[in-house]
């Protein structure tokens, strides 16, 4: 049971290419979209269950948090990545996931003095990798499955959305509120 946390949280590592490869075919197979819809509930509902199983179980641990936290920026950054490359989502959403990230790594380890220790959470940063799984679901069931309930227009403003949640984070940061 030590371990089993650790396999849940590898099911994101494992299925994240598979998930890439849906949103890249999905015009081209038949059924894409709604294959693209399952692995992203598969992937999501690791991420929900990983931490209960460990604090389930008494398994929680630094390497633990971190390999989830690393597995959930690896997941968010190839799929907001690949929506930037198919065009439906700019540049920049993934550029800010991904420097919000680095700042919470560069900061952790900072505080850590050593630099081995782990990652120091904060509940901003936090509500920031839930908005982004959230944007993730949405993208695949609105655009990739063609369910197309929200427009162009509203899309744009949750895109602009994430700089500023991100930037928050790293203010949040920054200014030492954090929490464990």
């Amino acid at each position: 049971m030590t371990q089993l946390a650790n396999l849940v949280t590898a099911i994101r590592v494992v299925l994240t290419p598979v998930f890439v490869a849906a949103l890249c075919l999905h015009s081209r197979a038949s059924g894409g979209g709604v294959l693209a819809v399952l692995i992203f509930a598969v992937i999501a509902a690791s991420d929900v269950f990983d931490g209960h199983i460990a604090r389930r179980w008494g398994t929680e641990s630094s390497a633990g948090r971190t390999f989830d936290h690393f597995a959930d920026i690896c997941f968010l950054l190839a799929a907001l990545s690949t929506y930037a490359v198919l065009g439906t989502v700019p540049w920049w959403v993934p550029a800010a996931v991904g420097g919000s990230f680095g700042a919470y790594v560069v900061d952790s380890w900072a505080r850590n003095g050593s630099g081995a220790a782990g990652l120091i959470g904060s509940r901003i940063g936090h509500a920031a990798g839930v908005l982004n799984y959230a944007l993730v679901g949405i993208l695949v069931c609105n655009n990739t499955a063609g369910i197309g309930l929200l427009s162009a227009g509203v899309l744009w403003k949750l895109f602009w959305l994430v700089p500023i949640y991100s930037a928050l984070a790293v203010i949040a940061r920054l200014a030492g509120r954090t929490s464990p």
